[in-house]
């Protein structure tokens, strides 16, 4: 039975290469110890921070801690692993290997660490970009904070390579020939990044917006890394480059102070020139009285022509809000109290209308009446007694 135990001690010892398999039960021991108390260890630091932050007013440092949680937990099984290997009388080789090993798992930790850190550290850049804006400023932060997250992922790994000894700088190197050819590629994606930033360096519009361009017209919902999401008026979600959004004549309707209204009223012929002057200053006080027309922009009340079938009075003013539907209201509204202020000054609204003169008839014509959305028109015959004429 002794031999048995020599045996299997034997061929347990070349298995762990000769180190004692007391070491490595203590290594092993230790390991578990602070893998299964990751939990208590970082809740007792957690909890000693937390009372900390709590004695702050500012939020950011709650949010530190909270984040810390993870990357935490993680650092001590590293630790861990570190602990044990200094137990092991290991190979010069495998202690290098183990080396390059516990280095990049500290690497991993520094850069998650970065990596959760963003996420706290966005509620303070969230007052900085505030300043463009409250809507301008959520797409700022979004676009900076994915930016910052690709780059600590990139130089961490960038990190952890070079602790296996590849020559990061013949690396990039590579990737900057890389780079140009997948530049050259993708050329149209790099000019929407550029594009995109323009936006945001110009504030050309935000989420929000009412916008229009020679070929899109409606509202941001979002501006995107590459392109711009706008919801059409008939609800259709449209998007289009950043490059060709950068590039083109926009017309932001959000940014009016007020909004204007240009409106025709046609008067009859039969109206005379006291009624037409006391309607036309009727209408000038009511513009000038209305809480929602703005008082500081222009007003004008005018006769401006004579009309085919009517006399037109031309209104041009602006309303305080700049919001579709309620500007739409103000007009309906307008308009009804435009056609009372008529009726009471004894006049009428006119339309269209044509009158036949027909020869032999004396001299009382004979008028017919063209519905203002009919389109007739008359063939005159040869030798034809009936000449038709368009008249007031």
């Amino acid at each position: 039975m002794d031999w048995l135990l020599d045996y299997v001690a034997d061929l347990l010892s070349d298995l762990s290469g000769g180190v004692p398999l007391s070491r490595l039960a203590i290594a092993l021991v230790v390991f578990l110890a602070f893998f299964f108390l990751r939990r208590v260890l970082a809740r007792v630091i957690l909890g000693f921070l937390g009372k900390v932050a709590l004695r702050t007013r500012t939020e950011v440092d709650d949010a530190i801690v909270r984040d810390l949680e993870h990357p935490l937990r993680f650092a001590w099984v590293v630790l861990g692993l570190h602990v044990a290997a200094g137990i092991l009388p290991l190979h010069p080789e495998a202690a290098l290997f183990m080396n390059a090993v516990i280095q990049s798992l500290v690497i991993v930790v520094v850069f998650w660490t970065m990596f959760k850190l963003t996420d706290a550290l966005s509620l303070a850049f969230k007052k900085i970009f505030g300043l463009f804006g409250a809507d301008l400023g959520v797409d700022l932060h979004q676009f900076f904070i994915r930016a910052l997250k690709v780059l600590i992922v990139f130089l961490g790994v960038m990190a952890a390579l070079q602790q296996w000894g590849v020559n990061v700088a013949a690396f990039l190197g590579g990737l900057g020939l890389a780079g140009m050819a997948i530049a050259l590629a993708a050329k149209e994606t790099v000019q929407n990044v550029f594009g995109g930033l323009t936006i945001f360096a110009d504030r050309t519009y935000q989420r929000g917006d009412w916008v229009e361009t020679p070929f899109v017209e409606g509202t941001v919902e979002v501006i995107g890394l590459r392109s711009t999401k706008i919801r059409a008026f008939n609800k259709t979600l449209i998007t289009v480059p950043n490059a060709r959004m950068s590039e083109a004549a926009v017309i932001n309707w959000s940014r009016m102070p007020v909004r204007r209204v240009k409106m025709d009223i046609g008067l009859e012929y039969r109206t005379t020139r006291a009624q037409a002057t006391r309607i036309i200053e009727r209408l000038r006080g009511y513009l000038k009285d209305h809480p929602d027309i703005d008082n500081q922009a222009t007003q004008m009340v005018h006769l401006v022509s004579f009309g085919d079938s009517a006399l037109i009075v031309n209104l041009y003013y602006f309303t305080t809000t700049t919001i579709w539907e309620q500007w739409r209201d103000i007009i309906n509204r307008n308009i009804l109290d435009f056609m009372l202020i008529v009726e009471e000054e004894g006049a009428a609204f006119a339309f269209p209308s044509r009158t036949l003169y027909v020869e032999g008839a004396g001299e009382h014509p004979v008028p017919f009446l063209t519905p203002p959305q009919s389109k007739q028109t008359m063939e005159e015959p040869t030798d034809s007694a009936l000449r038709a004429t368009s008249s007031s």
